[in-house]
């Protein structure tokens, strides 16, 4: 489980997640979403899982705890992190997992559609996101769709990290991109230079980032929420 701070939102049926940079507060960027007539079903800080499609049966499986074909017990929030790297290397893996209604599932991760990783906010029940917006400063409204995995989830971290290991963080980013290389490969190297808590937030921002559509938004001022078509949220 991974928590998020986030405007949760719906529209024609879709949820969205929405978070903002500073100078916009959250709870501003609420009321402009709301003026705009979004469905706003929770706001602040909230549970995000990962749940993964059953290949034979109708489930969504949240993984709970693994048993690796080593032996190796990996439990939550590492359980899904696991599946994403090794699943396919250790197929017979058992996993321990419960299903979206909270039945208790045991199966194995060659079950599991692991290609197909889904987020679910804990809003009314568990409501699968489609997409997340991260809305900062910029001189007119401009949409980016589909920015890099890793660039997306960077912009939410700074955000989200406490101070040190925001320096920290900030100190991979600007390494990497004098190296040319993706923040993320060099995280993997520096992790151990971050309390467990950070890494925790870091991974999940990734899976997070890998499980929906992605866009990043620039406007001069959340007012210019509103001169921004519906049709294209």
């Amino acid at each position: 489980m991974f928590q998020l701070p986030t405007v949760a939102t719906r529209w024609a049926g879709r949820v969205f997640l929405w978070g903002a940079a500073p100078p916009f507060p959250l709870e501003d960027l609420e009321e402009a979403l709301r003026r705009r007539g979004m469905e706003i079903l929770r706001a602040g800080m909230m549970e995000i899982v990962f749940a993964f499609p059953e290949w034979t049966r109708p489930h969504r499986v949240i993984p709970r705890q693994i048993l690796t074909e080593r032996g190796l017990r990996i439990r939550e929030p590492w359980a899904t992190l696991w599946l994403i790297r090794f699943g396919y290397e250790e197929p017979r893996a058992d996993v321990e997992g419960i299903t979206l209604d909270g039945e208790a599932i045991h199966l194995l991760a060659r079950d599991l559609d692991l290609d197909a990783m889904e987020a679910y906010v804990a809003a009314q029940g568990w409501q699968r996101c489609m997409a997340g917006w991260w809305v900062e400063s910029g001189p007119a409204v401009r949409i980016q769709p589909g920015p890099e995995e890793a660039a997306w989830a960077a912009a939410w971290l700074k955000g989200m990290l406490p101070p040190e290991a925001r320096y920290t963080f900030e100190g991979i980013l600007q390494e990497a991109a004098q190296r040319g290389i993706g923040w993320s490969v060099l995280y993997r190297e520096r992790e151990a230079r971050l309390d467990l808590e950070s890494r925790r937030q870091i991974e999940g921002m990734l899976l997070l980032a890998r499980a929906l559509q992605r866009y990043r938004m620039e406007i001069p001022g959340l007012e210019a929420l509103e001169t921004v078509p519906l049709d294209e949220l």
